[in-house]
Formats: structure tokens, C-alpha cells, sequence
């Protein structure tokens, strides 16, 4: 306009082109506002810009290979009795879950980054399978309190280093070498750490932070007899240190995972309130202890005191998958399915390899009449899984609840082969059970579905009566005799 008001009376142009031009910016105006929204002028050009649409799967998955990335493997033991696995993968754990506290760098998931560990693959590969543009690996040596580790980044593009370091201490100071690790490979990404309220660790006795590590890499299993070694590992912890807030965190989420797939009793609802409660009390900035509260109070049925924890845990680490997750299957109890549904997409946006968060949504969407964004969501799941499988062709877990996916994409034979082959592989465990129900139910196998439930329910564990009763791939047995004889018997 101010161009316009200086040239055009000396181009000779009449009085009404500068009303034209004033009423043209004004149409203009709003179409430019929201362009300049939704793009952004980059080094690569001009793109959508990421806050202009936070909630599209899609978009996020495009932006994977942009932003900084790296995967942490397990560190390799070269311990002289090849003894301390679950330290070198409780050290890369650590600097993993530091690493996620870094605000515009992408981090491989453990469960992702763990299943490469040991695997004859070159770091261009494992670049390519991750989808990340840099590796940290290392080694670990101890011999009594005293450790060798090496730590040294790799870029995934060509297999050079970026940085290394060796570092000999001793166990009390494992705490500085996982902080001095994390701030190199920031340092070297050129990317900064964000700052949260008492991010540092807490400070405990050494062997109180070794059973701790034993502890997290026997929960890592998800399998009833390593629930009950990891719920040992971490007592002992916390007897040694007894302020040990992740130590009592820990335990806590035993019970919790212990009510909710393995056994419902009142034993297990009660040690999960008392053990998270301690641990809010002692680590309150700490978002696993609200997520172990928060799993306490929906196994309780109080999900308004749930949906304050995990609100809690989201806002202390928004990049914390089982917030979100445990989040979604509080809300599948409470009946929000609706939320539910949004939750699990969300956790599945924080960790993008994730199937679980993903094949969890189909039955949600057939429950609430959208069989489109069921198929939908049913193909983003198997694409999932068979990148999991690539990588590790035993977890069951995929095979499991792939064998959905595949159902319900008219593959049942491959989807039967895949459920047969969990079902054999790990015939005691309670969530393989009940989703062989739930798969045979589906598949119109209705005697198939309710020998699975009788497993599940009876034999072998348990799942809640609250996720039973709001389960659509339960709704084609609910009717049969034997489904009301089998849901009387159950004790939960």
C-alpha cells in the first residue's frame, strides 16, 4: 500500500487503483495468514509447517529422517565371566532415557534399538531399519567396582565417527559417565538438551543402582516369571537405599503389571497403592512414579484420581510412551473409548514403531461404528509389525497381535499360522491367551475362543472384567453358554 501510494500517481494511474489495491490486500490478507501457518521457508524449501498440524500421523512419519535421530544399542559385555548383560543394557538404557529429554532429537525406542543388539548388522543397516541417522554403541568392562566403558557415535550414512571417549572409573561414578555421554553425543548433534525440574539422578548407594539395573532388564521381558524376578531385584534396592524413588517406582509397576495380566488379586491391587504412593512421595517430579499411580488407581476403578496421574507423568515427559499408553487402556476400562482411542494414537506418534498402540484402535473404531478407519489403521498396524519381525521373527507379541491385523485384512491363513505359532510358543502367558480368544472369536471359531478364554481366565491368569466387558471382538461369544460359565468362574 505504501508503494502503491508513491508510484501509482506518478505512473499515471487514476484515483480508484489505489481503492483496487487497498481492497485487494484486504481479500488477500486472510489466505496469506494461513499459509503462513500451515508453511515454512527451510533449507529445504517450503514445507508444511510441523505445529500446523500436530495431529497427523502421516506428517509425523514423513518428518522421521529430518530431525536429528539416534539409536542406542546395548552395550557389549566384555566382563571376564560374561556376566553383566543386564548392566551393559541398563547403562544404554539410561543414556537412552536421558536422551529423550532432548527436545528436537529423535530417539529410537529401547524396545526398536534393543532387538538389533548382538545381530551381525553393519551400522548402514541398522541406519536404514531404525531410521536414524546416527548409532551409539559401546562396551562394558567390570571387574568389581571397577569399569572400562567405551561409548562412540557412529553416522549411519557412511559408518564414521562422529565422537568416542573411554572412560575408566568406578561404579560410584556411573552416574557422571552416563550424564558426560549424553551432553558429548548433544554436543556433537548439535542439538541441546531441555531442561526439566530435578532431571539429574538421584544419587544411591552402587549396589543399590546394580539391582535396579538387574530390575529393569527382567521387566523389560513382560513374562510372568520375570515380573516376579524383577519385583527382586528392586526390593533388594530399595532395602539397601531405602529413598531410592525409581527403586520404589519400579517395584510398583510389578503389582501393577501383576494385577493387570497375570493375576487380579487383592494382593497385587493393594502392594501397587501402597508401593506408588511411596514412590510419589519420595521421586514426585518423577513421571514413572505418577504412571505407577496412575495404573494403581484405574485397576481400582478410581479413573478420575488415573486421569490425574497420568495427566501428571504427560506433563512432566511428554515423550514418555507409557504415559500415553497406560493412559489409553485406563480410559478402555472406563468405558471413554472415544479418548481411548485418541490416547493410543498419541503413543503411537511418541514411539513410531510401536504395533501395539496402533493394533489396539481397530476394535475401538468397530465400537464406535467407523469400519473404514478400522481397515485403516488395521494396515498401519501390520506394516508395523513386519518390521518388528524382520528384525526379530520370535516375538510373539507381533506374531500375536499381527494375526489381527491380518484377519482383518482377509489374510486368514497367514493370520491362523500366526496366531498358532504364538499360542504354541508361549502357552502360559495370559495376554497371548485372551488375544487368541478375541482372534478366534473374530474368526467365527467360537469353541477355538472360548478354550483360549477358559485359559486365560482360569488356567493361566487373568485380563480385567472392565476390558472384557468393553472388548467388541468378545461380542461374538458373549451369547454362548459356556462364555457365561467361563466370565461366573473367573475370580476377578
Amino acid at each position: 500500500m505504501q508503494i502503491g501510494e508513491v508510484t501509482f500517481e506518478g505512473l499515471g494511474l487514476p484515483p480508484w487503483a489505489l481503492s483496487l489495491l487497498i481492497v485487494l490486500v484486504l481479500l488477500g490478507f486472510p489466505i496469506a495468514l494461513v499459509l503462513a501457518w500451515a508453511y515454512e521457508i527451510t533449507s529445504q524449501g517450503i514445507r508444511k509447517d510441523h505445529a500446523a498440524n500436530i495431529e497427523s500421523t502421516a506428517e509425523n512419519e514423513d518428518n522421521l529422517d529430518v530431525a536429528p535421530s539416534i539409536a542406542v544399542l546395548p552395550f557389549e559385555d566384555l566382563s571376564e565371566q560374561g556376566s553383566q548383560g543386564y548392566f551393559c543394557e541398563g547403562m544404554a538404557e539410561e543414556i537412552l532415557n536421558a536422551l529423550c529429554k532432548v527436545a528436537n532429537l529423535r530417539v529410537a525406542s529401547r524396545v526398536a534399538a534393543f532387538q538389533l543388539g548382538g545381530k551381525d548388522f553393519d551400522i548402514l543397516t541398522i541406519g536404514r531399519k531404525l531410521r536414524v541417522q546416527t548409532v551409539l554403541e559401546g562396551s562394558v568392562r567390570k571387574s568389581g567396582d571397577k569399569l572400562r566403558i567405551t561409548a562412540q557415535l557412529l553416522s549411519t550414512s557412511d559408518g564414521f565417527h562422529i565422537w568416542s571417549r573411554q572412560y575408566d572409573r568406578t561404579l560410584e561414578d556411573i552416574f557422571e559417565i552416563q550424564e558426560e555421554i549424553a551432553n558429548s553425543i548433544t554436543t556433537a548433534l548439535s542439538v541441546s538438551l531441555k531442561h526439566k525440574r530435578n532431571v539429574t539422578q538421584q544419587r544411591v548407594d552402587p549396589k543399590a543402582y546394580d539391582y535396579f539395573l538387574r530390575g529393569l532388564s527382567y521387566f523389560a521381558k513382560h513374562t510372568t516369571q520375570d515380573n516376579v524376578y524383577a519385583r527382586q531385584m528392586f526390593t533388594q534396592a530399595i532395602d539397601i537405599e531405602p529413598e531410592f524413588g525409581r527403586g520404589w517406582a519400579g517395584l510398583a509397576y510389578t503389582y501393577g503389571f501383576a494385577y493387570m495380566y497375570f493375576n487380579a488379586s487383592d494382593v497385587n491391587l493393594v502392594e501397587a497403592q501402597r508401593i506408588s504412593a511411596k514412590a510419589l512421595q519420595l521421586a514426585p517430579d518423577l513421571a514413572e512414579s505418577h504412571i505407577s499411580s496412575g495404573i494403581a488407581f484405574c485397576m481400582s476403578k478410581d479413573y478420575k484420581e488415573a486421569e490425574i496421574e497420568f495427566e501428571k507423568a504427560i506433563e512432566l515427559d511428554s515423550k514418555n510412551y507409557e504415559a500415553w499408553y497406560f493412559f489409553g487402556r485406563t480410559k478402555v476400562h472406563e468405558g471413554d473409548l472415544k479418548r481411548a482411542q485418541k490416547l493410543f494414537e498419541h503413543a503411537s506418534r511418541v514411539r513410531p514403531e510401536d504395533f501395539q498402540s496402533v493394533l489396539l484402535q481397530p476394535a475401538l473404531f468397530i465400537s464406535l461404528d467407523q469400519k473404514d478407519k478400522a481397515m485403516e489403521v488395521a494396515r498401519q498396524g501390520i506394516e508395523r509389525v513386519r518390521a518388528v519381525l524382520e528384525l526379530n521373527p520370535d516375538d510373539n507379541r507381533a506374531l500375536n497381535m499381527g494375526a489381527f491385523a491380518l484377519q482383518r485384512l482377509g489374510k486368514a491363513q497367514e493370520a491362523k499360522e500366526w496366531m498358532s505359532a504364538s499360542l504354541r510358543n508361549a502357552p502360559m502367558d495370559s495376554i497371548i491367551q485372551y488375544n487368541g480368544a478375541c482372534f478366534y472369536s473374530l474368526a467365527g471359531d467360537i469353541e477355538g475362543s472360548l478354550d483360549c478364554l477358559e485359559n486365560c481366565l482360569i488356567k493361566v491368569g487373568n485380563i480385567s472384567r472392565e476390558w472384557l466387558e468393553h472388548d467388541s471382538d468378545m461380542d461374538n461369544i458373549r451369547d454362548h453358554p459356556r462364555y457365561e460359565e467361563i466370565v461366573r468362574l473367573f475370580p476377578g
